[in-house]
């Protein structure tokens, strides 16, 4: 997984159909605990060109992080053909599935599988 700044990303995001984009922090441990699930995910899909996995560090880059909205890490954000995607995500407190554009906390490797497996049938 590359590690990248907002201009690099935002590169990133028009040339790849379905990126995903770790926002973490050095002091995060849920933070350090998604990062071999990603990478996993990473290698996984490395002979897809149309998915790309990224990092972000949100200390090092505050200002994308309030303007993404990012107020509780890690936090992937998911972006499909450019744009915010898009995708059901069941809600951790509620157990309602709702429509986001991240994925918020540690989740299950299932989980990331999940909304990349929703994105892949659209």
């Amino acid at each position: 997984m590359m590690d990248v700044n907002p201009e690099v990303l935002n590169q990133m995001i028009k040339k790849s159909r379905i990126v995903f984009v770790d926002c973490w922090a050095e002091w995060c441990a849920p933070c350090r605990a998604l990062t071999p699930i990603l990478e996993e995910m990473d290698a996984k899909y490395a002979d897809n060109p149309d998915i790309t996995f990224l990092r972000l560090n949100v200390d090092d880059h505050r200002s994308f992080a309030v303007e993404r909205g990012i107020s509780a890490i890690p936090c992937v954000l998911v972006y499909k053909d450019g744009q915010p995607a898009k995708f059901k995500l069941q809600n951790h407190m509620s157990g309602d599935d709702d429509t986001t554009d991240r994925i918020i906390g540690l989740r299950s490797p299932e989980a990331y599988e999940d909304v990349l497996e929703q994105l892949l049938e659209e």
